[in-house]
């Protein structure tokens, strides 16, 4: 068996705090941090000197030559590794990058994102060396691109009810069938990663089970349709893909038949982490012009950058572009580390990271008035680029339901062991013994953060007291509802926000902790500032979160939004 890996998120759903994965703040390796400066100082001359964001999206393609001239930077191959011709940087030094990509434009991080963290991500975590020795050293160098290809007509968030199948035939061969739609890269990537059901015995009876596979572009029966258009990230290549009896090898299962399922929700995991660093490096890129606007232009005979309204919002995408920051490096860091589940944390990373993206496009365009409304700027492309963001890789709605149930699934297990032991007393006198034990620890002592600084003590003891009233809340959740808490979706929304509040805090405060450590109070009075403001507005928002538990209005929620449907109008007469 396995040995079960450490998840920061999972242990606070049982009331820990496992702080040995938080401090000290990670920071990137001194070789890859001159790398990295080295690819970023490379990629803003040749965006200087060659790229147009603005005609890149008027003409919804990339100027000639983009592509070609990425590859050649090694851009397609950061995460490679050396020998099959990459960089093998790790996921700290590939998300710096993304950020300095994503600072160039909405599109490009789109297009890297489709294929280095998802599209041959598959490959890199599943393949076998033959596979990887056939297929990395063009994708390393841009040669070939990669997409990922899950998404079908009737198969969104639910991936489990992808119809594409591939039916093994007798010599081994297999015979793929079946359509995907909005697959992005489609339209020129030579690399796929594909998600068919396949026919698997299971105790001697045959099931369904998704199986991932490798899909070469030039394969007879495969076509391609025509470009979408989209709302936003218009340079990228979005289309449906076609599979009419395509012939695939036997070496060209990824991973194991009937375990593709797991394989996409791990290349997801990955792909969430670099849209979340994305997202961050788009957002500071914007608030630069912003805050330059908000000196420059003059309203009532001074700046604007006098009023409280506009110092508000101004302060507001900063704490946000910082916590967010703050969340995306410590989860490439625990990314990095060898026995470490970082499923939850890059999921809470992207809801994080995609909603604070769109109120930055939104606040950025309001500061900048009409300006901000018209072609000529940045700011309207930019908030239609963002707003994807909120539904790529796993919609919000249904991440804030992952994030909830797989954090349940520890003390809903641990509950189930509960009741077996209460059933038959005398064979789990010792689970029973140790279930006493742990209440009575609980009753007399609070979990403390010991590592972090002095002047951030305060925030620390909100975080450990309302850590604590999670867990509790959860375990009465999970006995009340049992299996049904699937279905009690406003109340796992609640206890997901409450964990990506919890997570904001422990980065934010690890991160300012080795701040203040290493330039002192006094020069980290800005960062002091930006706990503060994020931390008084965090553990108020968990606080009612908690108390919406028991005390909501989802009855009446459920009523209204049955009584609309039903009529699918408006009808409330005046």
């Amino acid at each position: 068996m396995a040995e079960a890996k450490q998840s920061l998120m999972k242990s606070m759903f049982r009331g820990d705090i496992l702080e040995g994965l938080v401090f000290p703040y990670p920071t990137l390796d001194a070789d890859e941090a001159d790398m990295v400066k080295i690819i970023e100082d490379n990629l803003l001359k040749w965006a200087r000197d060659n790229f147009d964001a603005g005609q890149a999206d008027t003409e919804a393609k990339y100027p000639d030559g983009t592509l070609e001239t990425l590859g050649e930077m090694g851009i397609f191959g950061l995460i490679i590794p050396e020998e099959y011709g990459g960089l093998g940087l790790s996921q700290t030094a590939y998300a710096r990058i993304f950020e300095s990509i994503a600072a160039i434009d909405g599109s490009l991080p789109v297009t890297l994102g489709g294929h280095s963290s998802i599209g041959m991500k598959g490959l890199l975590l599943y393949g076998t060396e033959e596979q990887k020795k056939k297929y990395l050293p063009d994708l390393a160098t841009g040669k070939k691109l990669a997409s990922f290809a899950l998404t079908e007509p009737g198969s969104g968030s639910d991936a489990a009810s992808i119809q594409t199948r591939a039916v093994r035939q007798d010599d081994g061969t297999w015979l793929l069938n079946g359509q995907k739609i909005w697959i992005t890269n489609g339209g020129y990537a030579q690399f796929f990663t594909v998600f068919a059901k396949t026919a698997v015995e299971i105790n001697g009876e045959m099931k369904d089970k998704i199986t991932a596979f490798i899909v070469d572009g030039d394969l007879p029966g495969f076509t391609r349709g025509p470009e979408e258009h989209k709302m936003g990230i218009k340079a990228t290549s979005t289309v449906p893909l076609y599979f009419d009896n395509v012939v695939l090898s036997p070496d060209s299962v990824l991973g194991e038949v009937g375990k593709g399922f797991g394989v996409a929700m791990h290349i997801l995991n990955s792909g969430r982490l670099g849209l979340s660093a994305g997202v961050v490096g788009g957002a500071k890129a914007i608030l630069e012009k912003v805050v330059k606007h908000t000196r420059e232009r003059h309203q009532f005979g001074r700046p604007i950058e006098d009023f409280e309204l506009i110092k508000e919002k101004v302060s507001r995408i900063t704490v946000d572009i910082y916590v967010a920051e703050s969340m995306v490096y410590l989860t490439a860091a625990l990314a990095d580390r060898e026995g470490v589940d970082f499923s939850l944390e890059s999921a809470i990373c992207k809801v994080r990271a995609s909603e604070m993206g769109w109120g930055m496009a939104d606040d950025s365009l309001q500061i900048m008035g009409g300006l901000g409304y018209m072609k000529g700027y940045p700011f309207e492309r930019v908030l239609r680029d963002t707003r994807i963001n909120l539904i790529f890789e796993g919609t919000n709605e249904i991440l804030r339901l992952f994030i909830a149930l797989a954090g349940m699934e520890a003390p809903g297990e641990y509950l189930k062991q509960l009741g077996q032991a209460l059933q038959g007393p005398i064979r789990g006198f010792g689970f029973l013994a140790d279930y006493a034990f742990t209440r009575a620890k609980e009753a007399v002592t609070t979990p403390r953060l010991v590592k972090v600084h002095p002047s951030l003590e305060r925030y620390a003891g909100y975080l450990t007291k309302y850590v604590e009233k999670f867990h509790k809340s959860v375990d009465s959740a999970i006995m009340k509802f049992g299996k049904r808490i699937i279905d009690r979706e406003l109340m796992l929304q609640r206890f997901a926000d409450c964990a990506i509040d919890f997570y904001g805090m422990l980065a934010v405060l690890s991160r300012a902790t080795s701040r203040i450590e290493a330039v002192g109070e006094e020069a980290a009075k800005p960062e002091l500032d930006i706990v503060r403001i994020y931390c008084e507005g965090a553990w108020r928002r968990v606080r009612r979160n908690l108390r919406q538990i028991r005390r909501h209005e989802d009855r009446p929620v459920r009523r209204l939004a049955a009584y609309v449907t039903q009529r699918q109008k408006y009808d409330f007469p005046t």
